[in-house]
C-alpha cells in the first residue's frame, strides 16, 4: 500500500472513530457476545459440534469435510456492535484455521462480505497452532445479528474456537417514502469548514434516489445520490468544476450499507461498506461553504449537481455530521422547543420492511412451478428480474390448445418465442439492448386474441397477427423445461440464474415465501427473501481501462483497444522502448510504433518513431504538433508571441522516457530579420531578452540551442563566431538581412520545450520578422538494458524488498545464462511462496502457493534457454490466473482454482539468484528488472560490493582463458574449453600433443578419398631436434604429382620445397639454425591466390616469399592424398626429434593418432611411438580467488528487543553467582582430590607415641623399641 493510501486509511479511521464516538466509545465496547448466542455450522464431526466452538474450551468445532464451503454461523440474538474476534484451534493438536473470511447480516438470509478498502474480500489471519489465541480487531465495527466465519486456509482439519466481542447497538432510524425529505436550516448556523465528515447507514429497494443535498450562495454544493444502484457523489467547492466519485453496486438489495464521506481540504475519501475510493477535488478552493438548507432523503425541486430526479425511498440510520447525530438532535430539538431548526416532510421514525420479497435462483436447474387460470383466451404475466447471465429461460407457459409462449434471454437480449396451432414457431426480438447488466428490469407479457404486447422497463412493443390461444394451468418460472427454445441453442435452454420479484400470474401475486415445496425446485438451489448476487465487476478488476463483464460464476475482461492483454488486461502488448523492439523484431531504418515505458504500470502506451542507425544506435523520436516552420510578425513586446507545444505523450510519459534514456536532444532554430533574440550582451542582473523558451518544469530558460545553461548565449556566442563579434547571438546584431541562431538542447532535466515566446518582430508594416522551427524530442539508448548485473557464484543473491504481490502483480526481466537448472527468484511467507526456475535448459516454471496446494505454470521452448543469449520472461499472477511469457511470444497460463481469491502473503525478501536459503543458485546475467512496471536498480546492489555480484554482464570467457584458439564455453562461475578444433589438449588447450620420432618412425595420414585441394593452406608444426637434418612434415598427391615438404637441411636451416603444378619452388628460412635443441613453432600459409608464401617462426615477424605465376598456371595444391610426419615411405632415415602441434587446416593428425579408438586413416609405422609433450610445460592461469559468503548481518535492534536490558541484567547476575559457586566448589574438590600422604620411620617404643612428656613415655613404653612406618596427611 503506498503512502497516499495509508494516509487516507489513517484519516478514514480517525474520522470514523470521531463520528462513532457517541455510539460506543462512551464506554468500552468489548464484552464477550457468544454467551447468549446460538451457534450452528454447515457440518461437523460427532462430539465436535458447533456448540464446542467456545474460546478456551476443552473441545472445538471441527467440520466434517475440509473444503471452502464450511461455515460457522453465529446468531447473536439481536443486532449488535461487533468490534473484534479472537480465535483458537483445537487444543493440543495440529488442527487449526490459518485464515478465514467473515460475512454478516441482519436477517440470516442476506449476508455481506467484510471487505478490504480496495474492495476485495478481507482474509483474516488465523492461528499458527492449536492453543494460542489470535486477535483481530475490526477498524470499522460490524453492525449485524448474524456472523458467518468461513475458513479459507487450515492445517490438517478445520477446527475452530472463537469469541466475538462488542456491545449493544443503539440506532436512530428514519424512513423516507419517495416523497419525503428532511431539511436542516443552515441560515442561522452555516457550514464553512475545511474538513467535515458525513456517516450513516441505509437500506433500500430503489435503484435511484437523492440521499444528501446542500448548497451555498457562493456556488458550493454537495450531492449524494443513488444512481443505477451505485452511490454517486458530486461536490464543488465553488470553483465551478464538479468532482465526481462513485462506489458500491447492487445497493438496492434491502441490506444495510455503511457510508462514510470524509474531506480534508481538497482530499476526499468516499466509502461504502468499507470499499474506499479517494480523490482530489478540482479547483483551488479548500472550504465547503453551505448556508442554505441541508436536505436528507430528497429535495423539493431539481438542483445543480443532481443526476437523478427521484427522492430516496428506504431507511436511513444513525446519520452523523462530524460527531453530531442528526436524528438524535431532531428528537432533542423537539424536546427543547427548537423544532424550527428542522423541517420533516412525510418521514417516519421506524423502518418498515417493504412488501416485496425477492427470490434467487442459484443454478440453471432451479425453477418455480406456479398456477394460473386454465382455459382462458388471454394471458397476463409480469415480473422483475436482475441477472448477469447472457442466456436463460425466464418464463414458459404451455397452452392447452397446443403450442407455448416463452420469455428468455439470449446473448443478453430479451426475446419471446411463440408457437400456436395456427402459426409456425416465431421469435420476437424487439429490443436491441442487453439486459444482463445486474440492474432490475420489469417485464410484462400480455396476450389477447390477435395481439401480443411485451413491455420491458415500461416500454411496450405490440405485435399484431392472427393469434388465438387457450391457456394452460401451469407457468414455469426460471426453467424446468427440457425442450429446445431460441435460435442459437441447440440443446435445451438453460434455466435463469439471478433474482426475481413481484412475479404475477394472471393478476395474482403470491409471495415466494408462501410457495409450497411442490411449487419450486430445488430446496438448496432457491433462496427466498434475499437476492444473492455478487457484483464481481465492482470495483473493476480489469486494469488499464479494460471492460469488465461477468456471469454468475466469474468475471471476464474485454481488453480490446486497451493496449493490454491477459486475464485482467495487466500485461502490455507494446514494447518497453525502441531498444526492446529491436531486441525482438527484425528492424529497418525507421518504424512507427507505440511504446509502453513502464510495462504493466499505470502509464499508457504512446506513439513514437524508432530510428535504427547502421552503427547500432537506436533513437526514439517523439513528435509534437508544431514541427513546421512558423512565421512570427507583429509581436513587438518581449515574449508577446506565445506558442504552447503539445507532444504525442503526456508529462508523466515524457518524464519516464527521459529518465530511461541515456541522452536526449531537441533542435531549436530562429531565423530573424531585424529581430533580436536575447538582446545580448547582458549580465545576469540586466538580462532582458526578447525571446525565450520554457522547460518542462515551466522555467524560463536563459540560453539557446547549442549553448550552455545560464550563459545567456546562442551557439555562435559559445564558439565565438557570431556575425557581430560584440554580440552573443547572430540575431542580436539586428541586421536587415536574414540571420539564424540554432542548435540542439541536450540537457535532459530541461527537455522537452514546453513553450516558445518571441518578441521584437515589430508590426505588419515594418521589416521586422522572424521564423522559428522546433524539432521533435530525440532520445537515444535505454538505461533499462544497461542496468545489468552478473551472478558469478551459484549461491550469490540480491535481496530485494518484500514484494507485496497481493491479488495481482507481475515481474519482468531478461536473463542470460548457460546453467540448465537454477532458481531465478524466490520469496516466501508463513505459508505462501513464489518461485521461478529454469529446468533442463529448455523450460521455465513459475510455482506459487496461496492458501491451498502449490500451483505451477510451465512453458517449454523448442530452443535452449541456457544458450548464453538474452531471453525475456514475464511472470504475472492475478485474480483469475497465473501467466508466464517467454521472449514476448511463448505463453502459458493456469487458472486459479475455484474458491475465494486470496492475496499472496509474502514476508521474506524477494531473493534474486537463488532460493531464500541460497540453494539451486543461478549464474549468469540479469537486466531490465521490473516489478509491476517499476524499474529496480540492480546495478546499485552490485556497487555495494555484494558477495558474488558484479556490475555489467562479465563472464569468465571475456578474458579469453582458452589458448590456441580453443573455444571457451561460459559458465559465469567458471568456464570450460573445447579443444576439439586445436592441436592441443588440457583444461585451457595448452597441453602439448607430440611424439618423439626416431629414424625409423613415420606417421601417415591418409585422406582416403576425401582429397583436398587448397590455395591458401594453414599449416602449423612445432619441433625440437639436435640432429640438423630430416623430413619434418610433407603432403603429396600421386594423382597430380604435386607435393609440399618441410624439412631441416644438413646446415640446420628450415627448408620448404613444393611443386603445385606451376613449377618447383624452394624456400630457405634465413639466418636461423634449427638444430640446436630449442623448441620452434612454425606457421606456414599462402595468400594472394597462392602467389605469396608466409612463414612465421616462433614470435618473429612473418617472412613473405613471392612467386611469379603465369596466367595460364594453376597455384592450387590439388588432390592431396597423404600427409607424412617424420619421413615418407620412400625414405630410409627420418627426422630425429620431437614433433607437436601439427595441424593442417582443420586436421590434427597427432591428436587423432593418440585418441582412444581413433580413426583408421592415421597410423604410425616403424618404431612404436608414444605421446610426448616435447619438453614444453603447459601454461596455467593464476588460481581464482575463492570467495566465501560473509556472515549474516545481525540486527542489533531486534536483539535488543529480544533481550531487553532488565532481563539481561538479571540473567547476568544469576550467571555470575552460579559461576562463583562453581569456582568455589571446584577449588574444594580440587584440594580433596590433590591431597597426598608422606611416610617416615620412627624408633619410638610402642605405646610411647601417645605420651605427653618423656617421663610418661618411659612409663608406658614397651620394653625394647620397634621400628614403625608412620603416615602423615597433607592438605
Amino acid at each position: 500500500m503506498d503512502i497516499v493510501n495509508l494516509q487516507f486509511l489513517l484519516f478514514f479511521t480517525l474520522v470514523y472513530s470521531s463520528a462513532n464516538a457517541g455510539i460506543y466509545y462512551e464506554y468500552e465496547c468489548n464484552y464477550p457476545l457468544l454467551e447468549k448466542a446460538a451457534i450452528k455450522a454447515t457440518s461437523s464431526l460427532s462430539e465436535r459440534g458447533p456448540e464446542n466452538a467456545i474460546l478456551y474450551g476443552a473441545n472445538a468445532w471441527t467440520a466434517a469435510s475440509s473444503d471452502f464451503d464450511q461455515q460457522l454461523i453465529i446468531d447473536l440474538g439481536q443486532i449488535m456492535n461487533v468490534t473484534r474476534i479472537w480465535t483458537q484451534g483445537r487444543a493440543h493438536s495440529p488442527e487449526y484455521v490459518m485464515e478465514y473470511s467473515i460475512s454478516y447480516g441482519t436477517n440470516g438470509l442476506d449476508y455481506a462480505d467484510f471487505k478490504e478498502p480496495g474492495g476485495n474480500i478481507m482474509m483474516f489471519k488465523g492461528n499458527v497452532d492449536g492453543n494460542s489465541v489470535v486477535k483481530n480487531e475490526f477498524e470499522v465495527p460490524i453492525i449485524a445479528q448474524w456472523i458467518r466465519v468461513n475458513p479459507t486456509r487450515w492445517r490438517d482439519r478445520i477446527s475452530l474456537r472463537v469469541e466475538l466481542y462488542g456491545c449493544d447497538y443503539a440506532s436512530e432510524t428514519m424512513y423516507f417514502n419517495g416523497s419525503s425529505l428532511l431539511r436542516m436550516d443552515l441560515l442561522r448556523a452555516p457550514i464553512s469548514a475545511a474538513r467535515e465528515t458525513f456517516r450513516f447507514r441505509f437500506k433500500t429497494i430503489a435503484a435511484n434516489g437523492i440521499l444528501i443535498y446542500s448548497r451555498g450562495t457562493q456556488g458550493d454544493y454537495i450531492a449524494l445520490q443513488l444512481r443505477d444502484n451505485r452511490m454517486l457523489l458530486n461536490i464543488d467547492l465553488g470553483s465551478g468544476i464538479v468532482t465526481s466519485l462513485s462506489v458500491g453496486s447492487l445497493l438496492d438489495d434491502n441490506i444495510w450499507h455503511d457510508v462514510v464521506i470524509s474531506r480534508n481540504r481538497r482530499d476526499i475519501l468516499f466509502s461504502v461498506d468499507r470499499v474506499i475510493v479517494h480523490g482530489r477535488i478540482n479547483g483551488e478552493f479548500m472550504r465547503l461553504n453551505l448556508n442554505r438548507g441541508f436536505y436528507i432523503g430528497g429535495v423539493p425541486n431539481n438542483q445543480e449537481g443532481l443526476l437523478v430526479v427521484q427522492n430516496y425511498t428506504g431507511c436511513i440510520e444513525n446519520f452523523y455530521i462530524n460527531s453530531t447525530s442528526v436524528f438524535l438532535d431532531i428528537k432533542e430539538a423537539n424536546e427543547w422547543g427548537e423544532a424550527l431548526k428542522y423541517e420533516r416532510i412525510n418521514t417516519m421514525e421506524s423502518c418498515p420492511e417493504p412488501p416485496i420479497i425477492p427470490v434467487t435462483f442459484l443454478t440453471a436447474n432451479s425453477f418455480a412451478r406456479l398456477k394460473g387460470y386454465e382455459g382462458m383466451t388471454s394471458l397476463n404475466s409480469s415480473f422483475h428480474f436482475r441477472t448477469y447471465e447472457k442466456t436463460g429461460l425466464m418464463l414458459y407457459h404451455a397452452f392447452s390448445s397446443s403450442g407455448h409462449v416463452a420469455i428468455f434471454l439470449e446473448t443478453g437480449k430479451i426475446k419471446v418465442e411463440l408457437v400456436t396451432p395456427d402459426n409456425p414457431r416465431v421469435i420476437l426480438d424487439n429490443y436491441q439492448e442487453t439486459f444482463n447488466d445486474g440492474k432490475w428490469h420489469s417485464v410484462v407479457l400480455t396476450i389477447n386474441t390477435n395481439t401480443l404486447v411485451l413491455s420491458v422497463d415500461y416500454r411496450p412493443m405490440k405485435t399484431t397477427r392472427r393469434l388465438k390461444i387457450v391457456t394452460g394451468g401451469i407457468y414455469m418460472i426460471a426453467g424446468g423445461i427440457s425442450g429446445t427454445i431460441g435460435d442459437q441453442i441447440q440443446a435445451h435452454m438453460p434455466g435463469f440464474i439471478g433474482c426475481m420479484r413481484t412475479i404475477s400470474i394472471d393478476g395474482n401475486f403470491k409471495l415466494p415465501t408462501d410457495w409450497s415445496k411442490e411449487e419450486y425446485c430445488c430446496e438448496d438451489e432457491v433462496v427466498f427473501d434475499a437476492c444473492r448476487m455478487i457484483d464481481r465487476c465492482n470495483p473493476n478488476p480489469c486494469e488499464h481501462g479494460g471492460i469488465c463483464k461477468q456471469n454468475s460464476l466469474e468475471f471476464m475482461c474485454d481488453c480490446t483497444d486497451s493496449g493490454y492483454g491477459g486475464s485482467v488486461c495487466h500485461t502490455s502488448l507494446h514494447p518497453l522502448s525502441c531498444e526492446a523492439y529491436k531486441n525482438v523484431y527484425s528492424v529497418g531504418p525507421k518504424h512507427n510504433i507505440k511504446v509502453d515505458v513502464d510495462g504493466s504500470g499505470p502509464l499508457d502506451p504512446f506513439q513514437v518513431t524508432c530510428e535504427f542507425y547502421s552503427d547500432g544506435r537506436t533513437a526514439t523520436v517523439l513528435q509534437h504538433s508544431n514541427e513546421h516552420v512558423t512565421h512570427v510578425d507583429g509581436f513587438q513586446e518581449p515574449g508577446s508571441f506565445r506558442q504552447d507545444i503539445q507532444y504525442d505523450a503526456n508529462d508523466d510519459q515524457i518524464e519516464a522516457l527521459l529518465n530511461r534514456s541515456l541522452t536526449c536532444r531537441q533542435h531549436i532554430q530562429y531565423s530573424c530579420k531585424s529581430s533580436r533574440l536575447f538582446n545580448s550582451p547582458s549580465d545576469e542582473l540586466n538580462y532582458k531578452p526578447f525571446s525565450w523558451w520554457v522547460s518542462r518544469h515551466n522555467q524560463r530558460m536563459d540560453y539557446w540551442g547549442g549553448a550552455l545553461p545560464g550563459s545567456r548565449k546562442c551557439e555562435c556566442g559559445i564558439l565565438g563566431n557570431c556575425r557581430d563579434p560584440t554580440k552573443w547571438c547572430n540575431c542580436d546584431a539586428n541586421y536587415d538581412d536574414w540571420a539564424m541562431d540554432g542548435g540542439d538542447i541536450t540537457e535532459k532535466e530541461n527537455l522537452p520545450v514546453r513553450q516558445l515566446r518571441f518578441g521584437d518582430t515589430g508590426n505588419a508594416l515594418d521589416e521586422k520578422e522572424g521564423r522559428y522551427a522546433l524539432g521533435p524530442l530525440i532520445c537515444e539508448g535505454d538505461d533499462l538494458f544497461n542496468n545489468v548485473v552478473t551472478f558469478r557464484i551459484s549461491d550469490a543473491t540480491i535481496g530485494l524488498p518484500t514484494f507485496d504481490m497481493g491479488h495481482s502483480g507481475d515481474i519482468y526481466f531478461e536473463f542470460k545464462t548457460t546453467i540448465e537448472n537454477a532458481v531465478l527468484f524466490h520469496s516466501k511467507g508463513p505459508s505462501d511462496y513464489i518461485k521461478l526456475s529454469i529446468i533442463g535448459g529448455t523450460q521455465l516454471q513459475f510455482q506459487y502457493q496461496v492458501g491451498s496446494g502449490p500451483l505451477a505454470v510451465t512453458r517449454e521452448t523448442s530452443y535452449k534457454l541456457a544458450d548464453d543469449n538474452w531471453h525475456s520472461v514475464s511472470v504475472e499472477r492475478n485474480r483469475k490466473s497465473a501467466r508466464l511469457v517467454i521472449d514476448g511470444a511463448l505463453k502459458s497460463e493456469i487458472r486459479e482454482p475455484p474458491g475465494p481469491v486470496r492475496a499472496l502473503h509474502l514476508t521474506s525478501e524477494l531473493m534474486l539468484g537463488a532460493t531464500t536459503d541460497y540453494r539451486d543458485g543461478f549464474t549468469g546475467c540479469i537486466r531490465s528488472f521490473l516489478i509491476n512496471g517499476v524499474h529496480v536498480d540492480l546495478r546499485s546492489y552490485a556497487r555495494r560490493g555484494l558477495y558474488g555480484i558484479s556490475e555489467g554482464c562479465v563472464g569468465k570467457c571475456q578474458s579469453n582463458p582458452c589458448l590456441n584458439n580453443g573455444t571457451c564455453h561460459e559458465r559465469y562461475d567458471g568456464y570450460w574449453c573445447d579443444c576439439r578444433w586445436t592441436a592441443f589438449k588440457g583444461p585451457i588447450c595448452a597441453d602439448e600433443i607430440g611424439v618423439n620420432l626416431r629414424q625409423s618412425s613415420l606417421i601417415k595420414y591418409d585422406f582416403m578419398g576425401s582429397w583436398r585441394s587448397t590455395i591458401s593452406e594453414n599449416i602449423r608444426v612445432g619441433f625440437t631436434t639436435t640432429n640438423p637434418k630430416g623430413f619434418l612434415l610433407g603432403f603429396s598427391s600421386n594423382i597430380t604429382g604435386e607435393y609440399l615438404t618441410i624439412m631441416i637441411s644438413n646446415s640446420g636451416h628450415l627448408r620448404i620445397v613444393f611443386d603445385f603444378g606451376f613449377e618447383r619452388q624452394e624456400v630457405i628460412y634465413p639466418n636461423k639454425h634449427f638444430g640446436l635443441g630449442q623448441y620452434h613453432d612454425l606457421h606456414l600459409s599462402r595468400k594472394n591466390g597462392g602467389a605469396t608464401l608466409v612463414l612465421q617462426v616462433d614470435n618473429y615477424e612473418p617472412v613473405e616469399f613471392h612467386f611469379n605465376i603465369k596466367a595460364s598456371a594453376d597455384a592450387q595444391f590439388n588432390n592431396i592424398q597423404y600427409m607424412y610426419i617424420g619421413k615418407n615411405e620412400s625414405m630410409t632415415e627420418g627426422f630425429i626429434g620431437c614433433v607437436s602441434r601439427v595441424e593442417f587446416d582443420d586436421i590434427y593428425p597427432l591428436k587423432l593418432l593418440f585418441q582412444q579408438e581413433g580413426p583408421g586413416n592415421v597410423n604410425s609405422l616403424g618404431t612404436p611411438l608414444t605421446e610426448d609433450f616435447c619438453g614444453v610445460e603447459p601454461i596455467t592461469h593464476p588460481p581464482n580467488i575463492v570467495e566465501t559468503r560473509p556472515p549474516p548481518i545481525v540486527d542489533e535492534e531486534k536483539l535488543r528487543k529480544a533481550y531487553n536490558q532488565t532481563d539481561s541484567a538479571i540473567l547476568g547476575s544469576v550467571l555470575a553467582i552460579l559461576f562463583l559457586a562453581l569456582v568455589i566448589l571446584a577449588v574444594l574438590i580440587g584440594r580433596y582430590l590433590h591431597r597426598h600422604k608422606g611416610e617416615y620411620l620412627t624408633q619410638e617404643d610402642a605405646g610411647a607415641d601417645t605420651a605427653l612428656d618423656p617421663d610418661t613415655a618411659v612409663v608406658h613404653g614397651t620394653t625394647g623399641h620397634h621400628v614403625q612406618k608412620k603416615k602423615e596427611w597433607f592438605i
